[in-house]
């Protein structure tokens, strides 16, 4: 926790950037594909495709926050999901989330993947510490081509904080 903690408390943003990586990377296990961007990333650090049946997927989209999270965020995120046309978003944050938070993110309801037979929270908030202390991870079924470029993408990307 300490090493993440200090990463993403750097003041070069190319080091808080490395931070975001790590967290998304580490969460969906290398399935996910970091935003390289330079400049604006329209408040998307990662995306994903998840299956939803043989041929079909859906997008996830993560958010990585470092500090200041707040009510405000879910809500922005929750208008990303409709831009991004995303079925999923999570949010990974370094801070625990306060219940105005938790309680913003269930009212975005729940997604029910017909295929799984199972039903997810459309905004996830995941904290860094779940990740690193509990090895919290992303548990959806995603597509094996977007696995697979996401892991092309991903190697020498991902730095060891454990």
């Amino acid at each position: 926790m300490k090493s993440a903690i200090a990463l993403a408390h750097k003041k070069d943003d190319r080091l808080r950037k490395e931070f975001e990586k790590w967290a998304v990377l580490t969460y969906t296990n290398n399935r996910a594909i970091i935003n390289e961007k330079k400049g604006a990333d329209a408040g998307i650090d990662a995306r994903a495709f998840f299956m939803t049946g043989k041929k079909d997927n859906a997008r996830i989209i993560f958010q990585v926050k470092s500090g200041g999270v707040k009510r405000g965020d879910i809500a922005t995120l929750r208008g990303d999901m409709g831009r991004e046309e995303a079925a999923l978003a999570v949010l990974i944050t370094l801070e625990e989330p306060s219940q105005q938070m938790i309680d913003e993110a269930h009212k975005a309801g729940r997604y029910k993947h017909e295929t799984m037979g199972h039903s997810y929270d459309k905004i996830s908030i995941v904290t860094v510490k779940e990740i690193v202390e509990n090895e919290k991870r992303l548990e959806i079924p995603m597509s094996l081509e977007v696995v697979a470029a996401a892991k092309r993408q991903a190697e020498g990307d991902q730095i060891d904080l454990l």
